[in-house]
């Protein structure tokens, strides 16, 4: 099989993505939706950015992943790329796990709670697994993993495909022929919304969403699903092409389905939703969460071929800002709602802020390992 060169269009898409979630994160201090600070003037007008991006943001990013993985399994060992996999996403979660959710718990049990509790009492409760007590009287055990999951479920499986291929290693192969009927033509735009409306309609109702790694079965079966058809499609030519014939009707599609969405459901959470309401929107949300998936794939494909150096260094930054972002986003606008100063007119500045100060921890990161190496790269005779 010939080695695929880089894709810089997935390059641009992965971080456009990343990027668009920090937005999204700091909306949800200001939509109707439960989040862990929110503002005094929260307003059900930024559920338009949930009800927009959330339907296929996150199937993105792991088809993206899945794309890049199968891409790699061409050229590098199974065992090698999960060891890789290993020292990106799970040391950085594990880190992520110990320093950066004792900060956004404490935010959430002094904004949201009512509990008075400094930093260093939530690190201590939560290392050591003590309860804090609640104003009502109740105990609560302080653990999540907030944004974390990503890298998690990610890893997962990442473990599973290298697995699976060091066992069978024309599998990739095998399962591309066979589905590629599924995969080109106009089905490339058919089959995969019609498994997204199947398991909305079917296994969510079941499993809802949970991000709980071990009964979160809905959101495994849809972050697979996309994770190993980005791995089968990654190197055939065929399914990119029909992505790219397709993005036109899949705008029209993914137009026509925001516009049904805002119109079915006007605020969020919609409190009891009648079924034929839930339904349909169950249905609307398969179909634009593919549909959207395929037009930017399809626009990034003609759009963005060619390198680009700002895109090629935020492509190497954007996990370093992910796994940073929302500790960052959530003690900023906590230090603005004591000062009184949380309102929607900051929705910008914390973004711009967020962005701001993970660039230079990244920019910091950096320099440090640049420093470590030459620490220890032997000095020349």
């Amino acid at each position: 099989m010939e080695r695929p060169s880089r894709r810089h269009d997935l390059d641009f898409v992965r971080v456009a993505a990343f990027l668009l979630l920090i937005v999204y994160h700091v909306s949800l201090i200001y939509n109707s939706r439960n989040f862990m600070l929110k503002a005094p003037d929260s307003s059900p007008a930024f559920d338009i950015i949930h009800l927009l991006t959330h339907p296929w943001r996150m199937t993105l990013l792991f088809f993206i992943s899945g794309a890049v993985t199968g891409m790699l399994l061409v050229k590098r060992p199974p065992g090698a790329l999960r060891s890789a996999r290993t020292r990106q996403l799970l040391l950085p979660f594990l880190a992520g796990m110990a320093f950066l959710i004792p900060p956004q718990i404490y935010v959430f049990l002094n904004a949201e709670m009512g509990v008075h509790i400094s930093l260093l009492e939530v690190f201590w409760n939560y290392l050591t697994l003590t309860p804090v007590a609640l104003p009502s009287g109740e105990q609560t055990l302080l653990a999540g993993m907030q944004h974390l999951w990503y890298l998690l479920y990610l890893w997962s499986y990442t473990v599973i495909i290298t697995l699976a291929v060091a066992v069978w290693p024309s599998l990739l192969p095998y399962m591309g022929d066979r589905l590629a009927p599924w995969l080109t033509g106009k089905w490339v735009l058919i089959a995969p919304a019609l498994l997204f409306i199947l398991l909305r309609l079917v296994l969510r109702p079941i499993f809802p969403p949970s991000l709980e790694f071990l009964t979160d079965w809905y959101n495994h079966a849809v972050y697979m699903a996309a994770f190993l058809m980005g791995a089968v499609m990654a190197t055939r030519d065929d399914c990119w092409d029909a992505i790219v014939d397709m993005r036109r009707p899949a705008l029209i599609l993914t137009v026509a389905c925001a516009v049904a969405l805002v119109c079915l459901f006007p605020s969020l959470p919609s409190r009891d939703p009648e079924m034929w309401r839930l339904c349909i929107g169950r249905m609307l949300g398969g179909a634009f969460q593919w549909c959207a998936i395929v037009t930017v794939l399809g626009y990034a494909r003609i759009w963005c071929r060619s390198e680009n150096a700002v895109i090629r260094y935020l492509n190497r930054a954007v996990l370093t800002y992910y796994v940073l972002h929302q500790t960052v986003m959530l003690l900023i606008a906590y230090g603005l709602d004591r000062m009184g100063l949380l309102s929607a007119v900051s929705f910008i500045p914390i973004a711009v802020a967020t962005l701001v100060i993970c660039a230079v921890a990244y920019e910091l990161k950096l320099r440090l390992e640049s420093a470590a190496n030459a620490k220890f790269r032997p000095h020349a005779a």
